[in-house]
């Protein structure tokens, strides 16, 4: 019995409840397409590791920390299948199958790094992440956008926002992911971009997408 079995279990309990009252196990059979011997089964298996509270004939909910498990694995569906579309243009469906099948797998770190990459908060879930971005927390004092830095000033992308993927995709084309160190040059003029030095490469970045690259300044 696979970890992905158990984990589409508490996912669709959770789809089907948003965590709140009691599904039953005929409508969690339904809705899995499986039968519902086999559901009680893997229920009471369930309840035994005190992922979900479940009574015969009554149905099944989850515990707080079943709860917990199911929104982080929907988290992790949402920030590939947004990743899948927003960056590498696939479409809905698609995205959906393949984050159906990534979600199981990925770490806890990859999917932080992921979210980073892809900008603005992906959903509620974002409440289960063991390490939060600024984007979701209150910004830190050191964090700035590249448009609000000074000439000189250097530090490490902590994230990006931006709701456009058209723009997000050229800032990750030139570069601009988490992680990545970068140093204000210069700026041409008080309208003009601002030069940045990203690795080995010098980039001319205008406002508005200066405005969306987010630094924890002063650190390398």
């Amino acid at each position: 019995m696979t970890t992905g079995n158990r984990e589409d279990y508490l996912i669709n309990i959770l789809r089907l409840t948003e965590g709140e009252g009691v599904v039953k196990t005929t409508e969690l059979s339904s809705y899995m397409n499986i039968s519902p011997a086999s559901v009680s089964e893997m229920l009471k298996v369930l309840s035994k590791e005190g992922l979900v509270e479940y009574e015969k004939y009554k149905g099944v909910s989850l515990t707080e920390n079943g709860l917990r498990q199911a929104k982080n694995l929907r988290r992790k569906h949402h920030i590939v299948e947004r990743f899948l579309v927003d960056v590498l243009d696939m479409d809905h469906n698609s995205a959906h199958n393949e984050a159906c099948a990534f979600e199981h797998s990925m770490s806890n770190d990859s999917a932080n790094k992921m979210c980073r990459m892809i900008g603005a908060k992906v959903d509620s879930d974002c409440e289960t992440c063991s390490d939060p971005c600024n984007g979701m927390t209150d910004s830190a004092d050191s964090t700035f956008t590249i448009s609000d830095m000074k000439v000189g000033d250097f530090g490490v992308i902590s994230h990006l926002i931006c709701e456009e993927p058209d723009r997000m995709r050229k800032l990750i084309s030139m570069g601009f992911v988490p992680g990545r160190e970068v140093t204000i040059d210069s700026k041409v003029s008080s309208k003009g971009p601002w030069i940045v030095r990203i690795g080995n490469s010098i980039i001319a970045l205008d406002k508005g997408l200066s405005s969306l690259v987010f630094v924890d300044v002063g650190r390398k």
